[in-house]
């Protein structure tokens, strides 16, 4: 029912280890349209591998999809009780899909409802009455335990969809942002950034995703206050900045809730949602600060040269000196600060310096007194 939040890796995991709890049970994860069913991933290629029309009924000859709809998320169907089994053994469903397997009785655990649509956990019990007896009740007990656990898991995993495909869709106008922005949950998920912050990623200074997909600061120390701000965000949804440590220099972090635009979608999906805490990092510096050559480069896609050019321009300093400086051609540096003018959109030094002030808008939130910050700043102080 939800493609996007139903991934093979993880139901993988999850049925092969029910499987080898409970010995001779056949799994799969379902959504269904009335009483049309589409399997989403299923553990072996032995059964219901394509969809399938259920003519199965309850014992007061409902059809047995359409009544599980009424039953809550978390709901543990068992065909013991809840179908007609004189139907469903004569059922086509029953002869084409459940019995070639060796099957005979199932369990179905309902993750989700929307409309006349459900998504479903099922697992196929043995025909043979012994591992019948030996299966149903322990696996049914394990079910209970396990079934609120799965409906949350799923509606976060759905969450954290909608949240992506939501921002794919904004991508385009995020992606005009100057100053890199990385949007995460509440325990520091990657979930999307605008263009700069992609390039800052790829640099992996001062954050990067690791390898279980949460952003990983460089410095420990560093990842721990990250941590403890986002764990702040979490209980009280405000604005707050932290300032971290780069190669380049110090850098300014402005954290800030994250909400996309919703109002396409259900107010079931909107809950959802909600229910997890996005929050959008914004990089940049404080007033006082040098100016971040890696941020330069990030940001308006400077070569490494060019941003050395640019922050020496930023600094003061006249191309005669930038050239001497840097052992370099006066032709060639002059060739570099043309270049950084048409990247960063300006025509001279003043318009330069203006167009950079704003990456000193995120350091009015580590510090608010910064005096560099209000005003534009001042060619010849970094």
């Amino acid at each position: 029912i939800y493609e996007s939040s139903l991934e093979d890796p993880q139901w993988k995991r999850f049925l092969d280890r029910m499987g080898q709890l409970y010995p001779g049970i056949g799994a799969l994860v379902y959504g269904h349209e009335g009483e049309r069913m589409f399997p989403a991933y299923v553990q072996t290629q032995e059964f219901l591998s394509d969809e399938a029309e259920v003519d199965v009924f309850t014992p007061d000859k409902q059809p047995a999809l359409t009544a599980t709809l009424r039953a809550p998320n978390g709901f543990i169907a068992r065909s013991r009780t809840q179908v007609d089994q004189e139907s469903y053994l004569r059922s086509n469903f029953y002869r084409r899909f459940i019995a070639p397997g060796g099957y005979r009785q199932f369990l179905n655990l309902k993750l989700d409802t929307h409309r006349n649509r459900a998504a479903y956990i099922a697992f196929l019990i043995s025909a043979d009455p012994e591992l019948e007896a030996a299966t149903h009740d322990p696996l049914f007990e394990t079910l209970k335990l396990l079934a609120p656990h799965a409906v949350r898991a799923l509606k976060m995993a759905r969450a954290l969809s909608m949240a992506r495909n939501a921002l794919s869709v904004m991508g385009g106008f995020l992606d005009t942002i100057v100053l890199p922005m990385v949007v995460v949950t509440g325990r520091a998920e990657f979930v999307f950034a605008n263009a700069a912050g992609r390039r800052l990623l790829a640099r992996e200074v001062p954050m990067r995703v690791a390898g279980d997909g949460r952003l990983q600061m460089q410095d420990a120390q560093d990842a721990r206050a990250f941590a403890a701000k986002l764990r702040e965000m979490e209980e009280q949804p405000v604005a707050s900045g932290l300032r971290v440590e780069g190669e380049d220099g110090p850098l300014s972090l402005c954290l800030t809730p994250f909400q996309p635009g919703l109002s396409d979608v259900s107010p079931l999906d909107r809950d959802l949602l909600q229910e997890e805490r996005l929050f959008a990092v914004f990089i940049g510096q404080c007033g006082g600060d040098a100016n971040n050559l890696g941020l330069l480069r990030d940001v308006y896609e400077l070569t490494a040269r060019e941003a050395e050019v640019c922050g020496a321009l930023l600094a003061g300093q006249s191309p005669a000196q930038i050239a001497d400086g840097a052992g370099r051609a006066l032709k060639t540096v002059r060739n570099q600060i043309q270049a950084v003018h048409d990247k960063v959109g300006v025509t001279s030094v003043a318009e330069l310096s203006e167009a950079l002030s704003v990456f000193r808008t995120v350091g009015a939130v580590f510090d608010g007194r910064d005096p560099s910050l209000f005003g534009p700043a001042q060619v010849g102080v970094p």
